[in-house]
């Protein structure tokens, strides 16, 4: 994992080779192509550094209104498609549906396909069919029968196969019809017979028009397509032929599959594993067991670890259904038995062992079953008894779970308030006022702008404080605004960088407020106390089940014997007492010279609640 530090610094380069065109071109032009330059380096890294060239992206375009829509679009779409990448579901669908969100008619960009598509495999990938179909819905209606026909076909192909699924087969039938108009409207071949073969299917298997149905095959043998659209053709027809109990013609066409499947890179292995399975499956059906243990034969070759586990499940059937048929090789039978119960039906041998114990058994129970009916009654009056002392329990349960609540507000009010005394202590009250009067005697301009600052500050200080839980993005601007104002006190002291990992700025976030400002403190007062270089705060949140995770990082001195009241000051004894109680895990403060001699500073982690709601 990268270190934060390496991270920022990274950043910081790009920005500032990026800040020497800037005399060439004007500020529009130069925020583009620097915004274009983070999103390809997001594009071309998968680790914690994709996330800060998305943030430092987010950065420019959040401050400069004068920003294309599509660079925030695109933005919200390589943080969504980082979290797919690293297997993060929701996170990568809660971001692929804010990207679409933004998408106005008319379908103008041929981008936008990617972004939709994105979007609705991976809802469909995840069982998320309603939202998926919302995807695939806007899609149509922004988009045009003339301009957009090669967007529409993946957009009611997909909606096909989503209605199939969900055995809707009028609505299946209705998109189906629309692939193919739309496909014929863009001279998509491939995708016409693929669309036209899936229909000759539901056709003969849903509404039993089998006549209907070999025709329209018939008819698309005729046209010139692409191997694996003839192989899903080849295949339709072997299956039905097969439903027919034409055997030699299924023959015909799944061998046909089977060399189109070898032809054909993409999906092999998973290809030509279905096309053994359905030879195989073909000949144990007309007794031609040399063949089809042939077919066994080849299929067992090709399995791999990561093959697909149904058509592996398949062939361990056949393979047992072939032994036992056969019965030449009993040892063999035996082991496939073993194997085939081992590996994918231990809870249905589970079930059997049951079946036949309570086979076995059936008299006792029926005995049983008679002295069952006499106890019933006095079971009856103890699960009465049983409900009304757990009502009983329930209502103690609640009314000492509500003391407990109402005492912990309260002791979290009182928390709050002596935070609110504590950071507006007189030490640092007295510095800024005495910076205040140096400025008023240098430069009255300076001095006033500083007061507006710190008046800004204590007002939003004195806002905060009043509510239990505040917005993180007023929590944020608080804390920017405390440390500009330090920045005041110490020009060029130190820098400081705020990250947020897998949420938004702008989200509908609560949480506590003045948590996070004493440890910054701590890092700016005593951290930094006599350091020879420039200081480096870096705090990073990350949504992490109910609670946000914090990590506050500088570069200090550390928890030196000078500096040991960081952790006993009355401030960091307070947030500890209140974090412990809100979410039972303790603060972590750690000098990182304990883990690697060739740092100094201090690693603050901790967990803060959150709420959607301030009366959540």
């Amino acid at each position: 994992m990268q270190k934060p530090y390496l991270i920022f610094l990274t950043v910081i380069t790009v920005l500032f080779f990026a800040c020497n065109k800037k005399s060439a071109k004007s500020d529009l032009l130069y925020n583009i192509e620097n915004v274009n330059d983070l999103h390809s380096l997001a594009k071309n890294t998968v680790n914690d550094s994709t996330l800060v060239y998305i943030a430092a992206a987010r950065y420019i375009i959040d401050r400069d209104k004068n920003l294309p829509d599509t660079l925030l679009i695109e933005n919200l779409f390589r943080k969504g498609y980082y979290y797919k990448q690293i297997g993060s579901v929701d996170s990568a669908m809660y971001y692929f549906h804010k990207t679409i969100d933004l998408i106005k008619g008319p379908n103008d960009r041929k981008r936008n396909l990617v972004y939709f598509r994105n979007t609705w495999e991976t809802d469909e990938d995840n069982n998320n069919l309603a939202n998926g179909i919302s995807a695939a819905q806007k899609l149509i209606e922004i988009s045009n029968n003339k301009d957009n026909s090669r967007d529409l076909v993946y957009a009611y192909n997909f909606l096909e196969r989503v209605y199939i699924n969900l055995k809707n087969f009028e609505k299946s039938l209705y998109y189906n019809s629309k692939t193919l108009e739309t496909a014929k409207q863009s001279s998509n071949v491939d995708m016409y017979v693929v669309t036209a073969n899936s229909k000759a299917e539901t056709l003969y298997l849903r509404l039993r028009k089998k006549k209907e149905a070999f025709e329209l095959l018939d008819s698309l043998n005729t046209v010139q397509c692409g191997k694996d659209a003839k192989r899903q053709l080849y295949r339709t027809y072997g299956k039905l032929n097969y439903y027919e109990r034409n055997y030699k013609k299924t023959a015909k066409y799944f061998k046909d599959v089977l060399k189109l499947s070898k032809e054909i890179p993409l999906y092999q292995n998973f290809n030509v594993l279905e096309s053994y399975n359905n030879l195989t499956d073909l000949y144990l059906e007309i007794e031609e067991y040399e063949i089809a243990e042939k077919y066994l034969d080849s299929t067992k070759a090709i399995i791999l670890p990561n093959s697909f586990p149904a058509y592996v499940t398949k062939y361990n059937e056949y393979r047992f259904i072939l032994n036992y048929r056969t019965r030449d090789r009993e040892e063999e039978l035996l082991n496939e038995y073993r194997s085939l119960i081992e590996e994918n039906n231990r809870e249905h041998q589970k079930k059997i062992d049951e079946e036949l114990f309570a086979l076995k058994s059936a008299n006792e129970k029926e005995k049983l079953a008679i002295v069952a009916k006499n106890e019933s009654e006095l079971k009856n009056l103890k699960l009465i008894v049983l409900l009304g002392f757990s009502g009983l329990l329930m209502l103690v349960g609640y009314l000492f779970y509500r003391q407990r609540r109402y005492k912990f507000q309260k002791q979290e009010i009182q928390m709050q308030q002596r935070l609110l005394r504590a950071q507006m202590n007189p030490h640092f009250t007295f510095n800024i006022l005495s910076v205040i009067q140096n400025q008023i005697e240098e430069s009255q301009e300076s001095a006033v702008n500083y007061l507006l600052r710190f008046s800004r500050l204590l007002r939003l200080i004195l806002e905060n404080s009043i509510h239990n839980y505040v917005q993180i993005e007023n929590e944020l601007e608080l804390l920017r605004k405390y440390m500009d104002l330090q920045l005041l006190r110490f020009p060029n002291k130190f820098d400081y960088n705020i990250i947020l990992e897998n949420f938004e700025e702008e989200d509908l976030l609560f949480i506590p407020p003045m948590l996070i400002q004493p440890f910054v403190e701590n890092s700016i007062e005593h951290g930094f106390l006599g350091i020879p270089y420039r200081g480096l705060i870096n705090i990073t949140l990350r949504l992490q089940n109910k609670c946000i995770h914090c990590t506050i990082e500088d570069n200090g001195v550390g928890l030196k014997t000078s500096n040991k009241e960081y952790k006993n000051s009355v401030s960091m004894k307070l947030i500890s007492k209140f974090t412990y109680k809100a979410t039972k895990h303790k603060i972590s403060i750690l000098d990182k010279k304990d883990n690697d001699a060739s740092k100094s500073g201090v690693l603050v982690e901790f967990l803060i609640p959150y709420k959607f709601s301030e009366d959540d």
